[in-house]
């Protein structure tokens, strides 16, 4: 996530250079997207999370000429440099690309949700899948199960849970998104 303050006066033009350096972001490998947050209810700066499929691909990005020679545009329209924040555990899990959210939950909150999508989950799989594993050693048993319950979880359950207590994950926060208007 990158937070920056525009100065007054400069919000076409700052448009501008998230659309153009998000194009850029957008040709380099492992880019997922980019959604832009823009000042409201309370916060000054315009947000953008970029997301990118691995570490490695994210390292690129930022240390890439294109985004150095992107960030050199913006010495006069923005009042401060760039505050970086990396998502990369859990708390992806529970960041919805179509929210306004900043900040991860509490760990305590995951914890709780996961435990509830989880349990029931593998209640269920258990007597599902049971009768098709029986024939699999005990180890691999567990292993086709644990791929099948984390897939469903990231997938499907998780999502649908965050969206469902999205106020009690974050209490406070508007659930809406704002992105940048096409050209």
């Amino acid at each position: 996530m990158f937070a920056r303050r525009v100065r007054a006066g400069f919000e076409s033009q700052y448009d501008e250079w998230l659309k153009g350096i998000s194009r850029t972001a957008s040709g380099f490998p492992g880019s997922q997207g980019t959604t832009v947050l823009r000042p409201g209810e309370g916060r000054e700066e315009y947000i953008a999370i970029s997301q990118f499929a691995s570490a490695e691909d994210l390292e690129r990005w930022l240390c890439s000429t294109e985004r150095r020679q992107w960030l050199e545009k913006l010495e006069s329209i923005t009042l401060d440099h760039e505050e970086v924040t990396s998502l990369t555990g859990m708390e992806r899990w529970f960041t919805l690309p179509n929210r306004a959210v900043t900040q991860p939950p509490p760990r305590y909150k995951t914890a709780v949700l996961v435990l509830a999508g989880l349990y029931p989950l593998v209640l269920l799989l258990d007597l599902i899948l049971s009768p098709f594993l029986t024939a699999l050693p005990g180890p691999l048993q567990v292993f086709v199960s644990l791929v099948v319950s984390i897939a469903i979880m990231v997938w499907g359950v998780l999502p649908q849970l965050t969206r469902l207590f999205f106020r009690w994950l974050y209490p406070g926060h508007e659930p809406r998104l704002t992105r940048p208007r096409d050209p």
